[in-house]
């Protein structure tokens, strides 16, 4: 169920939503850069542009969210003291993003879409600013933000405050360290798009489970932070 943008913006930051979040791969994140703009999967792959595969590509096309662009409520990696499976490259914006911007009506998840099997519509997405007012909880994962009315592209303006990069502590066989790789590739595109945002480092707690995540499978590093594949 769409919803006014309006609506979405004033419930979301009633509820302390302060920034809104959208993790993807290092390759990926540098065509996002490059275009100025998060694009769906849907328009990536139409505009022919650089993007890593995703586990939930193919029910994002069952579904009919393929040209849909996705926000998280929230870090996922710190709140859950681990790696975010979609890259460890984090925009992190204002929630003014959806207010005013172009995003036309808003989509809010109530599950993640690889769990909407058998689901009913209003198991899957909020109703009404009603539903949202009373259901929405900040911090849950299965809450997204979808814009569907946008082109399959969300400009970031004047909303991208920074960049949070997972740092896997881990050099190549070639000696090549890979966060270090992944920042120069990010702020490569940066200069290319005219864009001048903190890349930060990730400051991880005690307890997160980032970097054997990464560095237990090699294909799944570099996949996520060589900017070339």
């Amino acid at each position: 169920m769409h919803l006014p943008s309006a609506h979405v913006f004033s419930v979301l930051s009633e509820k302390g939503v302060t920034n809104l979040h959208h993790a993807n791969s290092v390759a990926t994140a540098c065509q996002f850069i490059k275009e100025k703009s998060l694009l769906s999967r849907g328009t990536a792959e139409r505009k022919g542009t650089t993007q890593t595969t995703q586990s939930s590509d193919s029910l994002d096309r069952i579904y009919s969210i393929w040209f849909d662009v996705f926000l998280d409520s929230v870090d996922i990696h710190n709140r859950a003291s681990r790696a975010n499976v979609y890259g460890p490259v984090l925009f992190e914006f204002s929630v003014g993003i959806i207010d005013k911007n172009k995003t036309g009506r808003l989509w809010v998840t109530k599950l993640n879409p690889t769990k909407w099997a058998d689901k009913a519509e209003e198991q899957r997405w909020f109703q009404s600013k009603a539903d949202l007012e009373e259901n929405f909880v900040l911090g849950r994962f299965d809450q997204m933000v979808l814009a569907r009315h946008s082109g399959g592209e969300l400009p970031f303006g004047k909303y991208l405050k920074r960049i949070v990069l997972d740092d896997p502590k881990h050099t190549t066989d070639s000696n090549v360290d890979v966060y270090s790789m992944a920042v120069g590739a990010l702020r490569l595109a940066m200069q290319d798009a005219g864009l001048d945002v903190p890349i930060v480092r990730r400051q991880c707690r005690d307890q997160c489970r980032c970097v054997e995540y990464w560095t237990q499978d090699e294909d799944r590093l570099l996949k996520m932070f060589d900017p070339k594949i």
